[in-house]
């Protein structure tokens, strides 16, 4: 049997809703939703007024675990 080694690079461990929505493809209301039910993994927030960061190292983690 033979190992298989993936390689991932993230250009930044966070990044706004708004760039992932960008970088998804992912309409922004429909990336707002699923932060709200948990779909998409963020920087626990310290204040309500802190914008929504969005760990892209988390979900790099989550989507390999789901394969």
């Amino acid at each position: 049997m033979s190992n298989i080694t993936y390689e991932f690079s993230v250009a930044s461990p966070y990044v706004s809703v708004d760039e992932y929505s960008r970088i998804s493809g992912i309409p922004i209301h429909t990336v707002r939703g699923m932060v709200n039910d948990g779909r998409i993994i963020i920087r626990p927030k310290k204040g309500k007024k802190e914008k929504i960061q969005v760990n892209m190292i988390a979900m790099l983690k989550d989507a390999i675990r789901n394969s």
